[in-house]
């Protein structure tokens, strides 16, 4: 078993400075504010949820041009946040941003 993606809309709802890893790749971390109404069990379901995401490389440099309130299009794969903590953090392959907030 493998398969390992997320794919998500919402509104960046806090942000961190960009910074670089030890290694000199580009970091931003930011959370994803996602409201939606999904079908479970053939029933309507108001969800909403806060999801802390991490991206790298340039896509990191592209993000920390944009601020909260911004809605996007994010996906990636869950991982833990560090090798200590069960937390999940969304590592974003592909992030666009849809519109501004």
């Amino acid at each position: 078993m493998d398969c390992n993606q997320v794919v998500l809309t919402g509104r960046i709802a806090e942000m961190d400075a960009l910074r670089y890893t030890p290694a000199g790749l580009p970091l931003m971390a930011f959370r994803i504010g996602h409201v939606s109404e999904q079908i479970e069990a053939g029933f309507k379901r108001k969800v909403e949820c806060e999801i802390p995401a991490i991206a790298m490389g340039d896509p990191a440099k592209v993000v920390a041009g944009w601020k909260a309130g911004d809605s996007i299009k994010a996906a990636g794969f869950l991982a833990r946040k560090s090798q200590h903590s069960q937390q999940l953090v969304l590592h974003l392959n592909r992030i666009e941003l849809i519109e501004r907030g």
